[in-house]
């Protein structure tokens, strides 16, 4: 059908036809001429595709500043993530999404921990001083959010909270709590540990600690996946993995659309299970954690042996 033919179906019907198109479509069908760009710059289009792709309810850029309408906001989120496929895109912002409404309802005190997001310029100086090139969904990652800040103290014997986003451990007197990195001790740490451990690729970085010992992991940048360091990591360089290695894709290849890293799936999983109480906020005196021991089926068990529940 003709152009001039699908002026005349009307507005209501043109409303219908381009809401079963994709954004970039209905940006192509407002170059067709003026009555077709009035059309498709329709505010209710446009705040349906903001709640689609990036769950937005007000007309916000990726920096939380107003916009002048959806359309406006849906094009800024569009040119500050153009470099990187869509779906991803979406992808992590919901992870990230979740994780700060589990948060904002659950540990707050975390909040302010969390640093902004960093820039391209960022990323591209963490790849050139360590030499590594990192997995899209961890680039992604880091655009969101860039790690976390140290938790403050109360007082100089007593830390407020374990407030680690990864969250952890403890039992007897030993104690994990983890935090992620942001990208400038990323590169600080990665460079001492590489110097310790005599990596013979430099391929490893330091993604994640924990603030009371020395429990570390490591993203490998080349195949993206992650690795936890064991107990005998100092001595060998043992290291497990994090994620099943049949579940990581794409981590390189910036015309897939299914791309997925083993930051991007641990991060994902970790909020699942804060969401499902699968693993849950601890207290012990008047210090909170995230604790990752498992309190429901199927990762939790219990048994009565001689009168004593485990």
């Amino acid at each position: 059908m003709a152009a001039t033919g699908l002026e005349n179906i009307g507005g209501l019907a043109f409303e219908i036809i381009v809401s079963k198109l994709e954004p970039c479509e209905v940006a192509a069908v407002a170059c067709v001429n003026k009555r077709f760009k009035d059309w498709a710059s329709d505010e209710s289009l446009w705040s349906l595709y903001c709640s689609k792709d990036l769950a937005l309810s007000s007309p916000l850029d990726p920096l939380g500043n107003p916009c002048s309408s959806f359309k406006a906001a849906y094009g800024a989120w569009r040119e500050a993530y153009g470099m990187y496929p869509w779906p991803l895109v979406r992808r992590v912002k919901n992870v990230w999404d979740r994780i700060r409404i589990w948060l904002t309802g659950n540990f707050p005190e975390v909040l302010p921990t969390l640093c902004k997001g960093a820039s391209e310029v960022e990323l591209n100086e963490l790849e050139k001083s360590l030499k590594v090139k990192l997995p899209l969904p961890t680039r992604v990652l880091y655009r969101f959010c860039d790690g976390q800040k140290v938790c403050t103290k109360v007082s100089s014997e007593r830390v407020k909270n374990l407030c680690g986003l990864i969250g952890g451990y403890s039992y007897y007197n030993y104690l994990v709590n983890v935090f992620l990195l942001p990208l400038n001790v990323i590169i600080k740490e990665t460079r001492d540990v590489t110097r310790l451990l005599e990596f013979t690729r430099p391929k490893y970085i330091v993604t994640a600690v924990s603030a009371y010992n020395e429990k570390m992991f490591f993203l490998d940048c080349e195949v993206g996946q992650l690795y936890v360091g064991t107990r005998n990591l100092l001595s060998r360089g043992e290291m497990m993995p994090c994620v099943p290695n049949g579940l990581i894709a794409s981590v390189h290849d910036s015309r897939s659309g299914s791309q997925q890293d083993a930051m991007l799936l641990w991060l994902e999983e970790h909020v699942r299970r804060l969401e499902n109480g699968i693993i849950k906020l601890r207290e012990e005196g008047n210090i909170r954690s995230i604790s990752l021991f498992p309190e429901q089926s199927p990762t939790c068990s219990l048994a009565t042996t001689y009168g004593v529940q485990v």
